[in-house]
């Protein structure tokens, strides 16, 4: 059955049990347990949860986020696959998987799509990979030398308007890309420690056009993610980096190719 608020012990306690989230992981991230409860009923109340019940006792779920993605230059709507665990001695089965991909179909919803930590499993299901993601390092040496770029970098808050409205305009013009509503944004940040920033380029006009969110952490930057609508605004997030040298040994990020 679909489950709701009032299930959210027993939704929390499988999340935790099956992807191991430790008392100090919580810790380390800033959150607390009961913190952690809490956060979860806008999925419940917004998200599609199935469970799956051994008499009183959810033994399996699955939430799929309702989204909206370009394919292609066109919107599509999507069903966004997560929170998929099973109690280990109740695996195998794959009911929940199908009743899902049910339940989407239904809806019209085009695709489904996941992040998946087995990819023949998934493929058993009819998935395949669109993206390919490529880890990157950068030693400070490497870094790019100063730009041209005529524009500024500015540090703003989590919730600003130009660095979120700048996702959805770059989401317009970016086959394979997701718009996020306030449920994926609320997922974004989920497990982000209270240091990470976001900052914002802006051309001489003091127009947005590119933007990192970004952690420094024991001498170095992890860049979570960056967009940028043009080449000048690569070019002077790259310059932000670059002014952060005296302060990092190394730059982490990652990138992602749609197929």
């Amino acid at each position: 059955r679909h489950l709701t608020t009032d299930d959210l012990e027993m939704y929390n306690a499988l999340l935790r049990y099956a992807f191991q989230v430790t008392e100090q992981e919580l810790t380390e991230t800033g959150w607390r347990d009961d913190e952690i409860k809490q956060s979860k009923f806008p999925v419940l109340e917004r998200a599609d949860v199935l469970g799956c019940f051994d008499g009183d006792n959810l033994i399996s779920q699955i939430a799929v986020y309702p989204l909206d993605m370009n394919i292609y230059g066109a919107t599509r709507s999507i069903g966004f696959v997560t929170s998929v665990c099973t109690y280990p001695e109740y695996t195998g089965h794959g009911i929940l998987m199908r009743l899902s991909l049910e339940d989407m179909r239904e809806k019209k919803q085009s695709f489904a799509m996941l992040f998946p930590y087995s990819i023949p499993l998934y493929r058993r299901f009819g998935y395949e990979i669109i993206s390919n993601k490529i880890s990157y390092t950068v030693k400070d040496r490497q870094i790019p030398s100063k730009a041209q770029a005529p524009g500024y970098v500015r540090r703003v808050g989590w919730e600003n308007r130009d660095f979120m409205d700048l996702h959805a305009k770059f989401a317009s013009i970016t086959h394979g890309c997701l718009y996020r509503n306030a449920l994926a944004w609320e997922e974004y940040w989920r497990w982000d420690e209270d240091d990470t920033a976001v900052a914002v380029y802006y051309n001489v006009t003091g127009e947005p056009s590119g933007y990192m969110v970004y952690l420094i952490k024991d001498d170095i930057m992890h860049i979570k993610e960056m967009i940028y609508l043009n080449h000048e605004a690569h070019d002077g997030l790259w310059e932000f980096i670059r002014a952060h040298d005296s302060m990092i040994d190394e730059v982490h990020g990652n990138s992602y190719f749609n197929e």
